[in-house]
């Protein structure tokens, strides 16, 4: 928790690790920033901002929409949640969007990030990578 003068602040992150690589975090802080949008996405990676709800809220809406991703593309959660399992994990997917930000053309980075700009502040708030494509081709 963050104190500010006047009232508390809490910065809540939830996330699932599920089959094949996918994640789905949910957050309470900002929307997606257009670098990150542009840069570091990851297709099985995904991200929803709920601004202004309570820790609670954030739950309930990610276990929800988590079990919508289990039940649409058939996968299930991680078995292994120890912290180690999740450094790794992270360590992984870091190392992934390193590989992939050196292979991507800066250019198209720049327009996608300039394209940002024209997104709504609901598409701002959440990146469903590959999910919403799957999704529709199975359904």
């Amino acid at each position: 928790m963050i104190q500010t003068p006047g009232r508390s602040i809490v910065f809540c992150a939830i996330c699932s690790g599920l089959e094949q690589e996918w994640s789905v975090s949910f957050r309470d802080n900002s929307p997606n920033l257009a670098i990150v949008y542009a840069f570091l996405r990851r297709p099985r990676g995904i991200v929803v901002v709920q601004q202004r709800v309570t820790p609670e809220e954030l739950l309930r809406s990610h276990l929800k929409f988590r079990q919508k991703i289990m039940r649409d593309l058939n996968l299930q959660l991680l078995p292994d949640i120890s912290m180690e399992a999740y450094f790794d994990k992270s360590q992984r997917i870091r190392t992934d969007q390193r590989k992939a930000l050196w292979r991507k053309s800066v250019i198209i980075g720049l327009i996608e990030m300039w394209l940002f700009n024209f997104k709504s502040e609901a598409q701002k708030s959440q990146w469903l990578g590959g999910y919403a494509h799957l999704a529709a081709r199975k359904g």
